[in-house]
Parts: C-alpha cells; structure tokens; sequence
C-alpha cells in the first residue's frame, strides 16, 4: 500500500531495467498504465523481474492487455456512477471483479 503521492514509475525505477522503463515511457502507455506496472513493482517484485527476464516484450504486452482491460472498466457507466458515490478506482475495479494482480500470459 502506498502511504504517499509517487511520480509515475518511481516505483517500478526500482525494480526493472531502466531500458525497460525507456521501452516503457516511449510506447502506448497513459498514466493508468504507470500506475499498474508500479502496482506490480510494488506488490509483486520478484514476478516483474521474472517477467522482464523472460522478454521485456512480454512485460509490454501483459501490461497493455492489463490497461486495456482496467480503462474500458473504468470508463464504463457503472465506474462512474461508483466513482460519484465516493469509491476509488481501486475499490471500482474490486467490485467489477478485475483482477489487478500480474498475471503473465504468453
């Protein structure tokens, strides 16, 4: 959990290859994408890094499926009208049933 206000992939700085970050910050990424890959650096490390190892490709492609998937909930009806009861993105993703964990496909 994150206790304060980050820059966007400062966490995930930590934790890949700073080509990664390049190939990262030069592609289709919007900030909802950032905030996954710091999610994943932040919760599950040590499976990034598997990733990365396996093909920074891979990581590209698990990470825009994941935005993909996450922007199209969140732009939904539904999102919004939970969002103006109050509920944050994650609690809105939660309760529409998306899994936010890194899950490696391909």
């Amino acid at each position: 959990m994150l206790d304060r206000q980050n820059y966007p992939l400062e966490i995930a700085r930590k934790v890949l290859r700073p080509e990664t970050i390049s190939e990262v910050r030069s592609g289709i990424f919007s900030s909802l994408g950032y905030s996954i890959l710091d999610r994943w650096a932040l919760n599950q490390p040590e499976e990034l890094k598997k990733l990365e190892a396996k093909s920074s490709m891979d990581l590209i492609l698990n990470l825009y499926w994941q935005q993909e998937k996450e922007a199209k909930a969140l732009n939904s009806d539904t999102a919004w009208l939970a969002s103006k009861r109050g509920m944050t993105d994650t609690e809105i993703l939660e309760s529409m049933g998306i899994d936010m964990s890194l899950k490696i496909i391909g």
